[in-house]
């Protein structure tokens, strides 16, 4: 990991700059896809997602400044700030059953305030994946050849024999291999929390 990561200022300190034009960018990068994600749980459909997910966007670099952490996360602000422009958006409509999806099971609601706090836990449980999955992604930038499949076959559930004669790694190569991913998405985990919910 580059040593800056953890002594350069967080990418939502960065963005509260507007003539900062990489941090825009970076933000964008990184919080667009989960908002779209959040956006297609709660029912908002295919064509509308892109233009809300822009005016969300739009909302959190012009309200950035003025985001005070000591009295939300910032995952929390992001969510309210997503739930707001959501249900606006299916109130204008005329939407009145907001249908959320969550971990393969629909609910459907006829007052958007009854949905709020399932919404609310399912961003609260999207980011922390989400940021996993980005860690991921750097992980997988690092580690070449088999080190990320044995991590990941691990995730599965198989065994470290199992992994040895299915990548023709030994056991002790696997569980090193292992390891060794492991301690760096931790690594990356800790830096992304870092930089994107100080």
């Amino acid at each position: 990991m580059e040593p800056s990561r953890h002594t350069r200022h967080t990418l939502l300190e960065r963005a509260c700059n507007p003539s900062d034009e990489q941090a825009w960018e970076e933000f964008v990068h990184h919080y667009r896809r989960f908002i779209c994600y959040i956006l297609t749980q709660v029912g908002v459909e295919g064509q509308d997602i892109d233009d809300l997910a822009q005016q969300i966007l739009m909302t959190l670099t012009r309200d950035l400044a003025s985001y005070d952490r000591s009295r939300a996360k910032f995952r929390t602000w992001l969510g309210t700030v997503i739930r707001h422009a959501a249900f606006a958006h299916l109130r204008r409509q005329k939407r009145h059953r907001i249908q959320l999806t969550s971990f393969g099971r629909e609910y459907q609601f006829d007052d958007p305030g009854e949905a709020a706090s399932d919404l609310d836990r399912l961003i609260e449980n999207e980011w922390a994946t989400y940021i996993s999955s980005l860690a991921m992604e750097r992980v997988r930038e690092v580690f070449r050849g088999q080190a990320v499949e044995a991590f990941e076959l691990g995730l599965d559930g198989h065994s470290a024999e199992s992994i040895a004669n299915r990548t023709g790694l030994s056991v002790s190569s696997v569980y090193t291999l292992r390891k060794r991913v492991k301690k760096r998405l931790y690594l990356e985990i800790r830096a992304l929390t870092h930089d994107l919910e100080p």
